[in-house]
C-alpha cells in the first residue's frame, strides 16, 4: 500500500512538472513597454485631501523562464515620477538642465539607463483570472529638488490583452487596515503599458537633438491633465494651488528638426477672469534636448507671441517635458512636466515642476507646411503717376505651429531710376491653419515711352520744353525672400518680382 501511494505521489509530482513546463511563457517577455501610472497616496478618513501620483517610464522583459517556468525579469526600467510634488516625492532617474535651474541643482529626467535598486519579477498572479504580478523597485539619482539616492518598491496585478501590446493593472492593495507604509509607500495608483516597436531605431542623431528624424517628425495631438501642487510647495508659481488644469494641443515636428505647434490651457481660469487675457491659444515652439535607446527623450517647450488668448507668452512661460515612444512605429508617447520657468517668478531659470501632469501623444496627419505665393508676380504702374501697385505675398499655413517670417527684397537688375519696390511688413506672424499676407509694392514716378507725354502742367521729369521728351522705360526684378527662424519653408521662398512702367 505504501509503494501504491507513493508511486501516485511520484505521478503527481511528474505531472505537475510536465504541466508547468507545458505553461505559455507569459505574453509580456522578451517585450518593451511605455508606460503611465497616475493616483493618489492612501487617505484614512473621508473626505481627506488628496495627494496626487503620475508617473511615466520604461519597462523591458527578458526571456520567459528566467523567473519560473512561465515568468521573467525586468531587464530594463526607468521612472520619472511625481507624488504630492517635493512634499513626498518628486524623483526622476537622473539630473538635467543643472547649468539653467534656479538652485543649480537640476530637474528630473532620462538618461537612457537602467534604473533599479532591487531587480523585478512578472510571474502569474496569484489571485489566477489570467493575470500577472508585476513588481519593480525603481531607483532614482534624483530626488525632491535636487541630486539624491530615493527608490520605491511597487506591486501591480495586471492583465493584458491579446497579443500583449496593451496592458493595464491596479496595485496590489495593501493587507491593512493601515498603510504597510508611509507615503510615498502604499500609494493608491494604476498603470497602463504600450508596447513599443521592434522595428525603430533609437536613438536617433547620437542621442542629441532628435526632432526631424523618425519617430521624431510629423503631427501629433496630445492631452495633458494633472493637478497643481500644493501651495505648501515652495515650487509652486501664483494662481490657485492644488487646482485640477488639462492642455490639449497639437504639434508639428519639421523634417528640418524645427517644431512648433498650438496649446490650449484650462483649469476653469477663466472663470472669474477680470483682465481679459486667456490662455486659450498659445503658441509654442519645441527643441529637444536628448533621445535614448529605450525610447525616453528630454525637451524643452517655450509658450510664444503674446496675445488677449495667451498671456502665458508675456510671462515667458517655458516647460520641461520627458516622454517615452510607444506604438507600432514608436510615434506615440507619453509625457510628463518636469520643470517650469517664467521671467517674473524664476527669471527664466527651471524649477522643479509644481504640476503633477502628464500627457498621451498620438500621432496624426496630415504633416502640414509652410508655403509662400506672390500674386500678380509681374506688376506694371499704368498712371495716373505716380502710382502704386502691390503684390500680395501670401503665406499659407497648414501646421498648426505659429511660424515667425521675414520678408526681404534683393535687387536682381533694372536700372531702378524712376521705380522702387518695398514692402509693406519686413515680418510676419504666419498663424497654424491660417493664410497670412504681406504686400509688395511697386511704385513708378513717370509712364514709359507708350504714354503720351502731352498737356498743361505735365509732372514728368521726361517731359521739357512744350511737353515733349521721350520716358525710360524701365523693368526692374527683385528677389523676394522669405525665410523663418522656426518653421521651414516649404516652397517659394524665393520669388522673382518684377515691377515695370
Amino acid at each position: 500500500m505504501k509503494r501504491i501511494a507513493l508511486g501516485l505521489a511520484m505521478l503527481g509530482s511528474f505531472a505537475l512538472m510536465a504541466a508547468q513546463a507545458n505553461a505559455a511563457a507569459l505574453g509580456e517577455c522578451v517585450k518593451s513597454y511605455a508606460f503611465q501610472v497616475h493616483g493618489t497616496e492612501p487617505e484614512l478618513s473621508n473626505d481627506s485631501a488628496l495627494h496626487y501620483i503620475v508617473g511615466i517610464g520604461q519597462i523591458a522583459f527578458g526571456a520567459a523562464g528566467t523567473s519560473g517556468p512561465t515568468g521573467c525579469t525586468v531587464t530594463h526600467l526607468e521612472l520619472e515620477y511625481n507624488d504630492n510634488a517635493v512634499l513626498t516625492l518628486n524623483a526622476g532617474p537622473a539630473t538635467c538642465d543643472t547649468g539653467n535651474s534656479l538652485l543649480g541643482t537640476g530637474i528630473p529626467c532620462f538618461d537612457g539607463a537602467d534604473h533599479q535598486n532591487v531587480g523585478g519579477t512578472l510571474t502569474p498572479s496569484p489571485f489566477g483570472n489570467g493575470g500577472q504580478r508585476l513588481t519593480i523597485d525603481p531607483s532614482f539619482t534624483w530626488v525632491n529638488g535636487g541630486p539624491g539616492a530615493a527608490d520605491l518598491p511597487l506591486a501591480f496585478t495586471l492583465q493584458g490583452n491579446t497579443g500583449s501590446s496593451v496592458i493595464i493593472g491596479a496595485v496590489v492593495p495593501d493587507n491593512g487596515p493601515n498603510p504597510t507604509s508611509a507615503p510615498p509607500g502604499s500609494p493608491s495608483i494604476v498603470i497602463t503599458m504600450q508596447k513599443q516597436s521592434t522595428t525603430a531605431i533609437l536613438p536617433v542623431n547620437g542621442g542629441g537633438n532628435g526632432y526631424g528624424t523618425t519617430p521624431y517628425v510629423g503631427l501629433s495631438m496630445s492631452l495633458f491633465e494633472g493637478y497643481g501642487a500644493p501651495h505648501a510647495d515652495p515650487f509652486n508659481l501664483p494662481g490657485i494651488s492644488g487646482s485640477f488644469g488639462s492642455t490639449v494641443s497639437a504639434l508639428q515636428i519639421f523634417t528640418n528638426g524645427q517644431a512648433g505647434g498650438s496649446t490650449s490651457f484650462s483649469s476653469n481660469d477663466n472663470v472669474g477672469n477680470t483682465t481679459g487675457v486667456t490662455e486659450n491659444d498659445c503658441d509654442t515652439q519645441l527643441s529637444q534636448e536628448s533621445n535614448f535607446a529605450d525610447g525616453t527623450s528630454n525637451n524643452v517647450a517655450a509658450i510664444v507671441h503674446g496675445s488677449a488668448t495667451c498671456g502665458d507668452a508675456f510671462a515667458g512661460a517655458a516647460f520641461t517635458i520627458d516622454t517615452v515612444q510607444w506604438g507600432t512605429t514608436d510615434t506615440d508617447d507619453y509625457a510628463i512636466v518636469s520643470g517650469l520657468a517664467d521671467t517674473a517668478d524664476t527669471g527664466g531659470e527651471y524649477i522643479p515642476s509644481g504640476d503633477i501632469a502628464t500627457a498621451i501623444g498620438l500621432a496624426s496627419s496630415p504633416a502640414g507646411k509652410l508655403a509662400v505665393t506672390l500674386a500678380p508676380a509681374t506688376e506694371t504702374d499704368t498712371g495716373p503717376f505716380p502710382q502704386t501697385k502691390g503684390g500680395i505675398l501670401k503665406l499659407t499655413n497648414t501646421s498648426p505651429a505659429g511660424c515667425d517670417t521675414a520678408e526681404a527684397l534683393v535687387s536682381q537688375s533694372g536700372p531702378h531710376s524712376v521705380c522702387t519696390v518695398s514692402l509693406t511688413a519686413s515680418t510676419t506672424l504666419a498663424e497654424g491653419d491660417l493664410v497670412s499676407t504681406d504686400t509688395v509694392n511697386c511704385t513708378c514716378t513717370q509712364p514709359s515711352t507708350s504714354a503720351t507725354c502731352t498737356g498743361a502742367g505735365a509732372p514728368y521729369a521726361c517731359c521739357t520744353g512744350a511737353h515733349t521728351g521721350t520716358c525710360a522705360l524701365e523693368t526692374d526684378t527683385y528677389n523676394v525672400n522669405t525665410t523663418s527662424s522656426d518653421c521651414p519653408v516649404a516652397s517659394g521662398n524665393t520669388i522673382l518680382f518684377t515691377c515695370k512702367n
